[in-house]
């Protein structure tokens, strides 16, 4: 049986360059097809996570040591599917649309499920104030669910991400702008599993393809993302395709020396989220602080990518999202998102150098290529 995530009627605001829509089927795995017809047009096809097989992969994984195409959208989520439908589709029409899908398991056996949902291309403009939830019936309305789930409670005034928290879970709820500043309050669980990341938010740029026959676009571009650790590390991040491999323009700038926030749970905090995209220049900043107190004057984390060689790609373009990273599930509130106008110059990019991790090489450890490329054969045909 396949089931999507928020039901078998839904509805898209444009926010970013694709529509996403999420569910699982009980198909028996790896899947043999799986493919989805938009408006009854030609079938595409979809990826499905698999069961993963150690035996067939011994000493291989994708990058930050997943072991599938997905890297970390749908780890350690088989069954599960994301289905990305680009804004720009010819199929793909004003009001309502219907999808198809269909899957075949390993034993031949078929799933089909109709769906329909509805398109508005008109972006989100700025200002964009969230200040009071009690207005919307549906999480679809405030904003679209990129991967995870998320849920709010419009008593409480707050979103909230669903549990169990799924990997790079991402709500986006503004449309592409250029520079831009978010203020929202943010209230953390107790640390959750292993070292994640308990939030915070990002600049969410877009997802890049690895190859058009895996059916899931793993690679991951942001304009400024905030995050937090469950040990209390607080990084910034830029990004242009983090997670592909084989990519010579790919790149990641990070925070490798974070600061430390000693977090509490059931506190509430205030956020202040800046990017500021403009001469070329990537630049993100945030300070978070304790409800009730004076707001630092300092940035707690500030990095920038004005020493990122000319030739490598920029990112001129972001919609406001809530990013967490498994764990235990977080709650925003108050959220307001605004256009900033910032002069490169005042941002004194001079005094230090950031550094740079240039991904121009697969992050496979400890491997060949003439044994890489074997096993990437053999992962691509899971799909098939």
């Amino acid at each position: 049986m396949i089931q999507l995530l928020y039901g078998v009627q839904q509805k898209f605001r444009f926010r970013h360059n694709d529509i996403n829509i999420l569910g699982n089927s009980e198909a028996k795995l790896p899947v043999r097809k799986s493919v989805y017809r938009l408006n009854y047009a030609s079938p595409i096809h979809f990826y499905v996570e698999p069961e993963f097989d150690a035996s067939g992969l011994k000493n291989y994984s994708y990058p930050y040591k997943t072991h599938t195409p997905s890297v970390n959208r749908l780890r350690e989520r088989p069954g599960n599917f994301n289905i990305e439908i680009p804004v720009n589709s010819p199929q793909l029409k004003e009001g309502w649309n219907k999808i198809s899908l269909e899957i075949e398991d390993k034993k031949g056996n078929l799933e089909f499920l109709e769906a329909d949902f509805f398109w508005d291309s008109r972006p989100i403009t700025l200002p964009l104030e969230l200040n009071d939830l009690s207005k919307y019936e549906h999480i679809q309305e405030i904003g679209q669910v990129v991967d995870g789930a998320f849920d709010f409670d419009p008593d409480k005034n707050v979103i909230k991400s669903r549990s169990p928290v799924a990997d790079d879970s991402l709500l986006v709820l503004g449309s592409y702008h250029g520079s831009q500043e978010a203020t929202y309050e943010v209230r953390f669980r107790e640390n959750g599993r292993g070292v994640v990341f308990k939030g915070m938010s990002d600049f969410f740029a877009s997802h890049d393809e690895q190859s058009p026959g895996i059916g899931i676009k793993p690679g991951y571009s942001t304009a400024g993302l905030a995050t937090v650790d469950s040990g209390g590390q607080a990084r910034a991040w830029i990004s242009a395709g983090d997670c592909l491999m084989d990519k010579d323009w790919t790149w990641v700038v990070k925070t490798e020396v974070p600061p430390y926030l000693d977090i509490e749970a059931h506190v509430t905090y205030c956020v202040k989220h800046q990017v500021i995209m403009t001469d070329g220049i990537n630049c993100c900043r945030y300070r978070i602080w304790k409800k009730g107190e004076l707001e630092p004057s300092q940035w707690l984390c500030e990095e920038h990518n004005a020493d990122l060689p000319k030739h490598l790609p920029r990112i001129t373009k972001a919609g406001f999202g809530l990013f967490q990273y498994g764990g235990l599930p977080t709650e925003w509130s108050n959220i307001c998102v605004r256009s900033l106008d910032v002069d490169v110059q005042s941002l004194d990019l001079g005094r230090r150098k950031n550094h740079v991790m240039k991904k121009y090489f697969s992050q496979v450890v400890r491997m060949n290529n003439k044994v890489k490329k074997k096993i990437v054969r053999k992962v691509s045909t899971l799909s098939l």
